[in-house]
């Protein structure tokens, strides 16, 4: 099956959105991967993770994802038998000078290839990315695109952020983005990704597996295609 790595950012934006809009609107109903990098949690719990409550844990995805910045959001559009196409978005909301960030997780993000410096020249602001996957039916109302994460709480979070921003963008000078309560961050979820997300790090537990992906991948045996895994 067919391959595509496709890189976006300012530069070749304007092209690249004809194409998505292209491809999201011939497979309407197709399966939907989302990866993000971000500058790592910037607030921890003096708790171990796994003694919080439901809502302890929401509390803390919601302080970190309102004070840190997406660097780059990846996107695979899959039908079944047919295409995978990946969008690799550059995004230039995230200035090291100024906004939260964990410097070993940025020397690690380095380590990996990422050029901050360009990517802050030459990224699209995260809001475009928002009102493209709302404006072509890959999310909102009525979408029936089935998204697909590993591990993915922030992820969705951090797509969420975007969407609200988008669609409210007075709140960008506020602190309050994300909602207040697990239960309406949960409803608001289910608003956005109308045809379902699929969380693979969830769908392991189901079966009694536990690793990450990188080990998934073996067991599966799934090539890695592009780029460095981390």
């Amino acid at each position: 099956m067919p391959y595509f790595l496709r890189r976006v950012d300012v530069r070749n934006f304007n092209l690249e959105y004809d194409f998505f809009i292209s491809v999201s609107r011939r497979w309407a109903d197709a399966m939907v991967f989302l990866d993000t990098e971000f500058p790592d949690s910037i607030y921890n719990s003096a708790k171990p993770h796994y003694v919080l409550s439901p809502a302890e844990r929401y509390a803390l995805l919601k302080a970190n994802v309102e004070d840190i910045q997406p660097i780059q959001v990846g996107i695979t559009i899959y039908y079944i038998g047919r295409y995978s196409i990946t969008w690799q978005f550059d995004l230039c909301d995230f200035d090291i000078s100024r906004d939260c960030h964990v410097p070993k997780s940025i020397t690690l993000l380095e380590s990996y290839g990422l050029n901050l410096k360009d990517i802050r020249h030459w990224g699209v602001p995260f809001i475009w990315l928002a009102q493209l996957l709302i404006n072509y039916g890959l999310i909102g109302l009525g979408s029936k695109a089935q998204w697909v994460v590993f591990q993915g709480g922030y992820d969705i979070a951090i797509l969420l952020k975007g969407v609200w921003l988008w669609m409210r963008p007075c709140t960008m000078m506020t602190k309050a983005i994300l909602p207040a309560t697990l239960e309406s961050f949960l409803a608001y979820t289910r608003l956005i990704f109308c045809g379902g997300i699929y969380d693979i790090k969830c769908l392991m537990w189901v079966c009694g597996l536990n690793g990450g992906l990188e080990w998934l991948a073996k067991q599966l045996m799934v090539e890695h295609e592009v780029g460095k895994p981390h």
